[in-house]
């Protein structure tokens, strides 16, 4: 029995304090994990629906103010185009504009209109085909936009009567760009001349850089015009590079209209070559959001498209998803340390907490474990007793069978005896009468003697019978108090191991 409980023991899983620890670290770590997972699955999904919200709530503030800007621009022009004093200059013969009296009332407006805003850089007036006739400030000459003084289709434009907003030139010696305003002047609904007014767009400009890590990080934003050139863009070095190559159709425009500072030797605009944006200029949704990693960026980046009304740009507002994700992976960082903290506070915390759970219960197994020794040896010798005292009894009673046995003779002797005595008596005439009756009274005295010692050794054999059967109703019991000693044993022996299985020993 006990090497059995002795190789359940060696059997044993892991100690109770080794479970308490890992329960403990369970506890701790569980909830931990359960931020990471939320964190993962839950929190940074909201993180990017919520950059994503930023970056449109931002984006549309900046197209918003960069279409303000553009609209009062437009204002202006057809606020001039209105003045009495332009319309008579215009409609005045030549003869007539060479008069300095005549002419500086036109020259007034298009003073007005350069102090609208300190980013006009020239107002010109022309007439109906294109010929310059007045501009100010006089001391700046106004500059050929590409082959001429007006392009062709912008002139072509004026006389349908439109209202709009140029290219973009690029200044490389002054790192300046600008656009051209023109505005027809009509006169009982015939166009008669038009305003250019040249105006820088160092507002854009500064409007699209101020985007620069204004969502997070990395962010940034740059304008693509409808030929997808860069004409806003915080980095100098991707300024005025497309995003795909241009058509034989597009360069020969872009050579026309003089625009993007190119020189005349060059038959193509640098390529910045990007297809996911070149793809976006194609939609005709109005505003999109995106995952791509654009060119000269080496990871991904949320990326918001506004297309513009007021001109036929397409602004972009980019923030790294690295920094969308900065917030979820620094709380799994500081999750991860807490746990690590937690794990081992919470393995110190276990080990010495399941000591003092399990030495209790350890020394109560323990003494358990002597008392079932002590049980299983007084089992032991009880049984022993037991035996020993059943050979007592089994002796005895073969001892008083013998005893039975010899009484019984004793018992036909002494009746023999008696029968003999009686036969002498019979035959007394022939025997000497003295000596006949000494042996005779002697014989009789004998056998008197016999039937008391028997009636004695019947007297003990009911007294050793009486023992015998005390005797063997005790060792009844005590055999039956071993057998149940034993099963206490037994018992007890298997609440120890249950006990030791528990605590692990």
């Amino acid at each position: 029995m006990r090497d059995q409980a002795i190789s359940s023991y060696r059997r044993r899983g892991l100690s109770l304090t080794a479970r308490v620890s890992l329960l403990l670290v369970f506890v701790a770590i569980v909830p931990l994990l359960i931020t990471i997972v939320v964190s993962q699955f839950i929190s940074l999904p909201a993180l990017t629906t919520q950059a994503r919200t930023s970056l449109d709530t931002d984006s549309s503030e900046r197209v918003q103010l960069i279409s303000n800007y553009l609209n009062e621009r437009l204002l202006d022009a057809e606020t001039l185009v209105q003045v009495p004093s332009v319309i008579q200059f215009l409609l005045a013969p030549p003869a007539e504009r060479e008069d300095p009296n005549f002419s500086v009332h036109s020259l007034y407006a298009l003073q007005a209109g350069i102090n609208r805003d300190n980013r006009y850089s020239l107002w010109c007036l022309f007439d109906a085909q294109g010929h310059l006739v007045q501009y100010w400030p006089t001391n700046v000459h106004p500059q050929n936009r590409g082959q001429s003084l007006v392009p062709l289709p912008y002139l072509r434009r004026v006389d349908a009567n439109q209202l709009f907003i140029s290219g973009v030139y690029y200044d490389s010696a002054h790192n300046k760009a600008s656009v051209d305003i023109y505005a027809p002047i009509t006169y009982q609904k015939h166009v008669i001349g038009f305003l250019r007014a040249s105006l820088n767009i160092d507002f854009i400009w500064d409007t699209v850089n101020s985007e620069t890590g204004a969502n997070g990080p990395g962010s940034y934003a740059f304008l693509l015009d409808e030929r997808g050139v860069r004409i806003a863009d915080p980095n100098p070095a991707r300024r005025f590079k497309a995003v795909a190559p241009l058509s034989t159709q597009e360069m020969q425009d872009v050579k026309t209209e003089g625009l993007y500072g190119l020189q005349g030797n060059q038959d193509s605009l640098p390529l910045l070559a990007d297809n996911t944006l070149a793809d976006s200029l194609r939609s005709s949704q109005t505003s999109s959001s995106f995952q791509a990693t654009p060119a000269s960026e080496n990871e991904p980046y949320e990326i918001l498209r506004h297309k513009m009304t007021v001109v036929p740009w397409t602004y972009y507002v980019l923030s790294p998803v690295s920094t969308v994700t900065a917030v979820v992976n620094n709380q799994m960082v500081s999750t991860i340390v807490i746990a690590a903290a937690m794990l081992l506070l919470a393995s110190f915390v276990g080990l010495w907490l399941g000591q003092r759970i399990t030495q209790p219960i350890l020394r109560s197994v323990d003494h358990l474990r002597r008392s079932s020794e002590s049980l299983q040896t007084l089992a032991a010798k009880q049984q022993s007793s037991s035996s020993e005292q059943q050979w007592v009894i089994d002796s005895a009673q073969v001892g008083l069978q013998s005893v039975q046995y010899y009484t019984d003779a004793s018992n036909v002797a002494a009746r023999q005896l008696t029968s003999m005595v009686t036969e002498l008596l019979q035959r007394w005439p022939q025997l000497d009468a003295r000596t006949a009756q000494r042996a005779l009274q002697e014989m009789a005295n004998t056998a008197r003697y016999i039937e008391q010692a028997i009636q004695y050794q019947e007297t003990s054999n009911q007294k050793l019978a009486t023992a015998i059967k005390v005797t063997t109703q005790v060792s009844e019991q005590l055999a039956a108090g071993a057998t149940s000693a034993t099963n206490a044993a037994e018992q007890l022996e298997q609440v120890v191991r249950q006990l030791r299985r528990v605590v692990g020993r």
